[in-house]
Parts: structure tokens; C-alpha cells; sequence
């Protein structure tokens, strides 16, 4: 049997962002598990709001941003007033939950639009943004269907940024009031789920990593310089290569080259100069999926940095790039704080050198290691058969496949004992969502 899905994502290809690859993942795998993906995205320039062939329909988004603009006016009065504030009330309030806010009532129509003629049985939002969860729990409540989230970030509990209290109440009621009308959560990191089933005990809470999609082919032959590279974004050098900088600088004789992939940002040229390496740093732009691969595959080794959260060195974050970088068995230097993404490196990676304090010799020493592995060629990769078959895409959809079946088969099971036939339940059941 066949079982439609409705799956809401504010980001789906040909967009390049890093959260279109987890939805395109489970698109492309669910059919193998009996499951067909009605995908519900937003409209942008250019593009149909229907390709019926994929069933891919698009809505289009109400623009509200010019209302932050007031923001941005009281911030210059107080600049000229001699202080700084990140003064944001009108974007936080009048764009709330987020500014895809403007996609809600589209999106609301659409997917009814689309039960009209093609009925689904399930809806499956992926955030963020948290918007689209807004538009998943009004078809739930209008269409009376079951409903998984899945967070890609914690939404109420963003460590990332200190809010006001005001706006930390509000997030953590928009999250109460979706989750409360969710039947089954999924998050994509250990450290998440062990986050939310402290603050929701009795929601049903499943834990789906990200994963990779190719095999990567290696590099075929040796360039005259080791490719040390990165890939995303840097995020205005929040994510900071700084001590690896440090490091080149004081490997001035090594034919060692940085290559950012993915961010423009004038800053890390800037920053180059300083250290006297801007030479060996190569900066390129947004690039594609797959070009960003080959990029990947290019590299003799590979740099992973984090978002720092604001009161801790501590995360439950896992950046979506480390499981690609891990599928090729590269070197990688990682300047990351302890949790998730460094248990994960330390499990799958033997070959890779993990920095989790703020001992900025220890990044030094691991890219004089790397370096002298690669002169003597002895840098070469080496793939966990472990990882590769706990994380590939199709692996990954099967867990996602498990919930739909637990999610539909306590639905249907509900529904029949409200209507006095309590030994009934759906034919499609599978290991039990928790």
C-alpha cells in the first residue's frame, strides 16, 4: 500500500542552503518504503507553483520584511545618541515566529488545495523556519491527520543567541502550543532529544541524525600544496578559523593552502592578511551541492568549526557538513566545542584531530602532523564501514519510515476504538516512535 505524505519544507532545491539536503534525502528514499512525497515549498521567482510530475507544489510567500525597517531606524537614533543596541522588537514581534511568516497563509491554502486532489494521510513539517510548523498544525486541525515535526534545531531553546525575556517567552509558547499538537517528534541529534524530553516529557521523541547521499571519488592525483578546506558558510566569521590561521602563519615554509567553499565574506581575506598568509588562502563562492563535494574530494584534509553558543562550551548541535566530510575518511581538524558533533568525530574518525578546549598549540601541532603525513605521503583516508552504513540516506529514510508506521498505526488505532472497534489498527505498523 502506498501512503501519501504532505511534507511542508520552507527550503527544498534548487535552493542552496544546508537544510534542503536532509528533505530532498527523505523525498528521494521514501517511495522504497511505501510512502509517496507531496512536497509543499515556497515560491520563488521564476519557478511554478506545480511541477506535477515530482509533485512539488509551491506557495507563494507574503513579503512583510519592510516592517523590520523601523528597526533599523531606532537603532541610528541611538547610535546617534552614543549607544549601541541590537534593537529588534518590530522584526521579533510583527515577524513572528519568524520573517517566513508571510509564508503561513499560503501555504494553509495550498495544502488544502492539494488534500482536494491528491489526498495524503500524513503531514511532515521540517523547520526551520518555525513558520511552517504553523501552517502544519492548521491543516491538522482542519484535516484531522497526524502530524511529525522535525527540528532541525531547537527552536525555543536556540543557544545560539541570547534573546530577551520577552521574546523567549513567546518562542517557547509558539514551540508549546506546535508540540502539543504533534504526534511524533523528531530532532536530529541525541543532545537535542535528551534537551526536549526533559522540557516534554510525555511527547513522543525520535532522533534521526543527518547523514550523506554520494560516495565520494578521491582525489586522483597530489597537488604541489595540501588542500586544507572548508565548506559553508562562516557566518560573518562567527564560525572562526582564526587559530588555524595561527597555525599556517607559524608553518610559513609549508606548502599549505586554505580553500573556503561556499562564503565571500571580506572579513576572512582581512583576517588572512593579518596572520601574512593571504596567499595561501583561496576563497570561493556559493557554489552548488555537488560542486561543493568535489571540492570536498579535492582536499588532502578538512576544517570544522562551530557556532559558539553564548553561555556555554557546550553543544547538542552536529554541523550537517561533518557527516559529509566523515563519508570520504579525510583528515579533519576540528576547533569545535565538546558534545554531539566532537563525540561523533571521536567515534567515527581515527585519523582526524578533535580540539575541544581553547589550547591554541594543540591546532598547531595537528596541522604540523597532517602536513608531515602529507610530505612523506602517508595522509591518506581511511572510511569507517560502521558510519557508512549507519548514515547513508537510505538508511537514515528507513528510520523516518518507522515513524510514519508507528505515528499511522496509533492514529488508526485511536480512531477505531472512538468508533467501538478497539482490536482494530492501520496494516501499516512498525517499531514503536520513542
Amino acid at each position: 500500500m502506498i501512503v501519501p505524505v504532505l511534507m511542508l519544507s520552507y527550503l527544498y532545491p534548487p535552493t542552496v542552503a544546508s537544510g534542503c539536503a536532509r528533505i530532498k534525502r527523505f523525498v528521494d528514499n521514501l517511495p522504497q518504503f511505501g510512502y509517496e512525497p507531496l512536497v509543499l515549498t515556497v515560491k520563488g521567482t521564476n519557478q511554478q507553483s506545480t511541477d506535477p510530475e515530482r509533485k512539488i507544489f509551491r506557495a507563494r510567500r507574503i513579503d512583510y520584511d519592510k516592517v523590520a525597517l523601523a528597526d533599523g531606524v531606532v537603532r541610528k537614533i541611538l547610535k546617534f545618541l552614543g549607544m549601541r543596541s541590537d534593537f529588534q522588537f518590530f522584526d521579533r514581534v510583527f515577524l513572528f515566529p519568524d520573517d517566513a511568516c508571510g509564508f503561513v497563509p499560503a501555504a494553509i491554502r495550498k495544502g488544502l488545495e492539494i488534500y482536494e486532489k491528491h489526498p495524503y494521510d500524513l503531514l511532515y513539517v521540517t523547520c526551520k523556519p518555525f513558520s511552517t510548523a504553523i501552517a502544519a498544525v492548521a491543516l491538522k486541525k482542519r484535516l484531522n491527520l497526524p502530524l511529525v515535526v522535525d527540528l532541525r534545531d531547537p527552536y525555543a531553546y536556540d543557544f545560539y543567541e541570547k534573546v530577551p525575556a520577552y521574546y523567549s517567552f513567546m518562542r517557547k509558547k509558539a514551540e508549546e502550543y506546535v508540540l502539543g499538537n504533534t504526534d511524533c517528534l523528531v530532532i536530529n541529534t541525541d543532545g537535542g532529544k535528551s534537551l526536549y524530553q526533559r522540557y516534554y516529557p510525555n511527547l513522543t521523541i525520535r532522533a534521526i541524525h543527518n547523514g550523506f547521499d554520494f560516495r565520494s571519488q578521491p582525489k586522483l592525483r597530489r597537488s604541489g600544496s595540501m588542500i586544507v578546506s572548508h565548506v559553508g558558510h562562516l557566518y560573518g566569521l562567527k564560525r572562526n578559523p582564526q587559530r588555524l590561521f595561527s597555525a599556517m602563519a607559524r608553518l610559513k615554509d609549508c606548502n599549505i593552502v586554505f580553500r573556503s567553499i561556499g562564503d565571500t565574506y571580506k572579513g576572512l581575506m582581512t583576517m588572512a592578511q593579518e596572520y601574512g598568509i593571504e596567499d595561501r588562502v583561496e576563497v570561493y563562492g556559493s557554489v552548488d551541492h555537488q560542486r561543493a563535494l568535489a571540492h570536498v574530494a579535492e582536499s588532502d584534509a578538512l576544517f570544522l568549526t562551530q557556532l559558539p553558543y553564548y553561555d556555554r562550551h557546550y553543544s547538542i548541535s552536529i554541523a550537517n557538513k561533518t557527516f559529509e566530510y566523515l563519508e570520504t575518511g579525510k583528515p579533519i581538524i576540528a576547533d569545535i566545542p565538546e558534545g554531539d558533533n566532537a563525540e561523533l568525530l571521536q567515534r567515527y574518525s581515527r585519523n582526524s584531530h578533535i580540539i575541544t578546549d581553547k589550547d591554541p598549540d594543540k591546532i598547531h601541532l595537528a596541522l604540523k602532523d597532517l602536513y608531515e603525513k602529507w610530505s612523506s605521503g602517508n595522509l591518506k583516508p581511511q572510511v569507517n564501514s560502521e558510519f557508512i552504513n549507519r548514515f547513508n540516506g537510505h538508511a537514515l529514510t528507513r528510520q523516518l519510515a518507522d515513524v510514519f508506521d508507528s505515528v499511522l498505526g496509533g492514529w488508526m488505532s485511536e480512531r477505531c476504538e472512538d468508533v467501538g472497534f478497539p482490536g482494530l489498527s492501520a496494516s501499516r505498523t512498525g517499531e514503536s516512535c520513542r
